[in-house]
């Protein structure tokens, strides 16, 4: 099992020697997403740290692509469940030629074959399960068994209340979970006039107002509320116009329930964009109103760590980020009504945009970037196999 000493500098996280570890970083989602983008940015942070990483990702997924085009270092591996058995005996080959210390799982199936593959190995890797969303365990005995006593330790990307509910509710033992959201460059995402302004690509005068919602097209994300709450202020008022970017599964659904609206001209799909900075940078307001299974997502952050007001929803760990009345607005979800409220309040003060914005900002810089996130994972890292160092 390869552990390295880390020369010159601290640990990372307290607790004993620096070092560095070699893990392996398994995601076999074929979606692209804030979970996806998230395993990304971790592996890019680590090694730029000095750890000696492998990414283990699905053939053809987005992510591979963008891991590929990055020059991370990639496996590919088919981890469908009707190749659960090849997955497992190559998983367990990689594992034995490498040695990791760590094998850092993200979602059910690569969970699975991982949790398999690492007892086959010796030394025996420890398994780590990143957990992306907020939504209550399964009760059933796989799960349990899966959560309680294969995984060593489980870290969930949100806050303390997201930690609390998978002890409490879940009945995970407190000392094998950790929370902290998923960090995020604030230098890249920054506050500043956008390059290419959408108000000029829509068409719009400079004065117009723009309502943004970026995500991946799930069902929890709440599109059919934030098209509501676009409704009901669109018949009061003509100045504001409402952005819907992504691609994903609901995408047709979506566009039938703007369809069926009449509401084409006031609320528009943009579909995926690269130009994300210049998106964010050209909003008034940012709302992502979750109905459930989020953690904190990464949008929310980078619209906070730009400056840009945010109107969200109880779910999750978000409100230990949007902090109500001082970095944004957080509502019951399911509720179009108050999001439009909310969102009209912002709409009608400039003033209170820049405050909540600057606040927001303020908020991501001192206790959510990217180096803050690393020095816990290390912590983490640290507590699963630093004794062996």
């Amino acid at each position: 099992m390869d552990i390295q000493r880390r020369r010159g500098q601290t640990a990372q996280g307290g607790g004993g020697a620096p070092f560095l570890v070699k893990v392996f970083i398994a995601e076999s989602s074929t979606a692209v997403g804030g979970q996806e983008l998230a395993v990304l940015l971790h592996a890019e942070g680590l090694l730029k740290r000095g750890h000696d990483l492998r990414l283990i990702l699905e053939p053809q997924s987005p992510i591979a692509q963008m891991a590929l085009d990055k020059q991370l270092p990639v496996t590919l591996m088919t981890m469908r469940k009707a190749r659960y058995p090849q997955a497992i005996v190559s998983l367990r080959a990689l594992m034995a030629r490498h040695r990791p210390a760590i094998l850092q799982v993200n979602s059910s199936r690569d969970s699975w074959i991982g949790a398999v593959a690492s007892r086959l190995v010796q030394p025996r890797p420890k398994l780590l399960r990143i957990r992306h969303i907020s939504a209550p365990l399964n009760r059933n005995l796989m799960t349990r068994l899966l959560y309680r006593h294969l995984f060593d330790m489980v870290v969930v990307t949100g806050g303390d209340r997201t930690k609390r509910e998978l002890i409490e509710r879940d009945g995970l033992a407190a000392d094998r979970v950790a929370s902290f959201p998923i960090g995020l460059d604030v230098d890249y995402f920054c506050p500043a006039p956008p390059d290419r302004d959408l108000r000029v690509e829509l068409g719009l005068s400079k004065e117009h107002l723009l309502v943004g919602l970026i995500s991946y097209l799930r069902s929890y994300k709440g599109h059919e509320y934030f098209i509501e709450a676009a409704r009901r202020l669109s018949a009061r008022r003509n100045d504001v116009t409402f952005i819907i970017v992504g691609e994903g599964p609901e995408e047709w659904s979506i566009r039938t329930q703007i369809e069926h609206l009449g509401l084409p001209t006031r609320i528009r799909m943009l579909g995926f964009r690269q130009d994300l900075l210049n998106v964010f940078r050209s909003f008034d307001v940012f709302a992502i109103p979750s109905v459930e299974g989020d953690t904190i997502p990464q949008v929310l952050m980078q619209a906070l760590a730009i400056g840009i007001p945010v109107v969200s929803t109880t779910v999750g760990s978000i409100p230990d980020v949007v902090i109500d009345g001082e970095t944004g607005f957080v509502v019951p979800p399911r509720d179009a009504g108050a999001l439009a409220d909310r969102i009209a309040t912002l709409l009608d003060d400039a003033a209170l945009r820049a405050r909540l914005g600057a606040q927001g900002r303020s908020l991501v810089q001192r206790c959510y970037s990217l180096d803050k996130m690393l020095d816990r994972m290390e912590g983490v890292y640290h507590r699963l196999v630093g004794a062996e160092a």
